[in-house]
């Protein structure tokens, strides 16, 4: 009698590999181990698996096994590992036992491979058919592979769809075998979007959608649903706020004023709107549950000088780079370069051929003009407009807080909304009451929503309007003090654009002049 080989002594098992039969192996006439394969796989989306974990799919694949007489068997586990890409170790290592053996390489052969279900082995059709056409059908019978060497085919079992075969020549076999692909596909997509819109009602009722990264000043309650505030962090988030609109200091000197690793952290809590009692899902915003940190207008503050660092990083040193028009083609102008000493003209950009996209008019008959010239102009014209800055002309805060009262209205139709989820998971006849008292609150908060939308815009123009007020009343006092970037900040600021008529005329188009208080 000659030796008897177990699987023990033919592989080397990795941490994904483990035995689960362990009679004899047998050898094949040139001398190779036979050996069966089993592929078992849950995904990183738990709730897509439930009910079929890998206990049930480990029992599938042995009694499939015993059915088939299948004396010996590995399996090979990915464990959080999603079907939708065929790039996994376990299944790589599966390929790589092919590949050598087919290759002279390994005298280990897979005699057969077994799947519990073929969603197992992929969550796509074009993946799945692609994967049997490289590694299971023998070379001859693999019309559409390039890598394919298989010297014969590899018995394929699918514990759970019995009639399933692989048999080239069997139209009803191939049939099958796409139909089964094509529904693992199918079931994937309709769980995903099931999650997704179960996901998109939740936080329509201002739930907190939960992974993700938390928002630094939250811990995220699995319980409520909702986002509670971290009283020593949130008083973090206010200070970044503080530090870089107020004392303008850069993220990176923010973040080792207060002990924070690095500049980027910084940078993400100054862009994160749910800071402000929102949630920002799939690029659509919701009103959240959670208490916000800051509000609303704090942030668009923190957005509005993001910008102006932006622009000013990205421009010159010249007081209107960015904001020069010409009157007479509507073409952006430049600054260049006109004497020795550094002195500048401004050339409209329809004259020059180095930008051919930001000619106006292949004939503009604007003049050049000294930079001096124009900025003196523009810088008498903000000093001319200081009185738009008169304290007689400040509004005076309001009484009534339209903002705050529709925010408290908001909160009492969600706490009735609260209370019917409750009554309609009670199991009470009447469903059919309960919904359109559920719809009727969500459209009253809608409503409710959109008007709060529109109270925050204007109180978003005016917070800008007195802004720019403001600024106008310390301007000419202010203005010999500053550098030539502040003062680039300040029109930048302060002007929408610069047109320069023929002749040397400078009209000046304010931001937000629609606004403000006119002669």
């Amino acid at each position: 009698m000659g030796k008897i080989y177990k699987l023990k002594d033919v592989l080397s098992l990795k941490p994904y590999m483990r035995i689960a039969i362990d009679d004899e192996v047998k050898k094949d006439e040139n001398g190779n181990y036979l050996v069966n394969f089993g592929y078992l796989r849950v995904s990183t989306d738990k709730q897509a698996d439930e009910g079929y974990g890998l206990d049930v799919q480990e029992k599938a694949v042995i009694k499939c096994c015993e059915l088939e007489e299948l004396k010996n068997l590995v399996l090979f586990v990915d464990d959080g590992y999603t079907g939708t890409k065929m790039e996994r170790p376990a299944l790589d290592a599966i390929t790589r036992y092919i590949t050598a053996y087919n290759e002279g390489r390994s005298n280990i052969r897979v005699n057969a491979f077994v799947v519990p279900k073929i969603d197992r082995l992929g969550r796509t059709l074009l993946g799945t058919l692609q994967f049997i056409q490289d590694y299971i059908l023998c070379k001859v019978d693999s019309k559409h592979s390039l890598i394919n060497k298989n010297k014969e085919d590899i018995a394929f079992f699918s514990a759970d769809e019995k009639h399933l075969r692989i048999e080239p020549d069997n139209p009803q076999s191939k049939f099958l075998l796409t139909l089964f692909a094509g529904l693992a596909e199918f079931d994937r997509d309709l769980i995903v979007q099931k999650l997704k819109r179960g996901m998109i009602a939740r936080v329509e009722d201002g739930y907190w959608p939960g992974g993700g990264i938390t928002p630094y000043g939250y811990f995220y309650n699995q319980s409520t649903g909702v986002l509670e505030i971290i009283p020593e962090q949130a008083e973090k988030v206010r200070e970044v706020f503080r530090l870089y609109i107020e004392e303008k200091l850069a993220p990176q000197k923010i973040a080792n004023r207060l002990g924070f690793k690095g500049d980027r952290i910084v940078t993400e809590i100054l862009k994160r709107k749910s800071l402000t009692g929102c949630i920002v899902y799939r690029g659509k915003e919701y009103k959240g549950r959670h208490e916000p940190i800051i509000s609303l207008s704090r942030w668009k503050e923190a957005q509005d000088e993001m910008e102006s660092r932006s622009k000013h990083r990205a421009s010159s040193d010249h007081l209107l780079t960015g904001l020069l028009v010409c009157g007479e083609c509507s073409a952006k102008m430049r600054y260049q370069k006109w004497s020795k000493s550094g002195d500048c003209k401004l050339i409209c950009y329809s004259q020059q051929s180095s930008k051919p996209y930001l000619i106006k008019s292949d004939d503009c008959q604007n003049e050049r003009y000294w930079a001096i010239d124009v900025e003196n102009a523009v810088i008498s014209e903000l000093f001319r407009m200081t009185y738009l800055g008169d304290e007689n002309n400040k509004k005076q805060a309001p009484l009534f807080d339209p903002i705050k009262a529709i925010t408290t209205e908001i909160k009492k139709e969600r706490g009735k909304l609260d209370k019917l989820y409750e009554a309609f998971s009670e199991d009470i006849d009447d469903d059919d009451v309960l919904r359109g008292k559920i719809q009727k609150i969500k459209s009253r908060i809608r409503e409710l929503e959109a008007e709060l939308n529109d109270e925050e815009e204007k109180a978003e123009i005016m917070r800008k309007v007195e802004k720019t007020k403001s600024i106008f009343r310390s301007l000419e006092s202010t203005w010999k003090r500053m550098t030539d970037k502040e003062r680039q900040s300040i029109c930048q600021e302060l002007i929408d654009e610069v047109v320069v008529h023929k002749g040397g005329v400078v009209d000046i188009h304010l931001k937000l002049r629609n606004f403000l208080v006119t002669e």
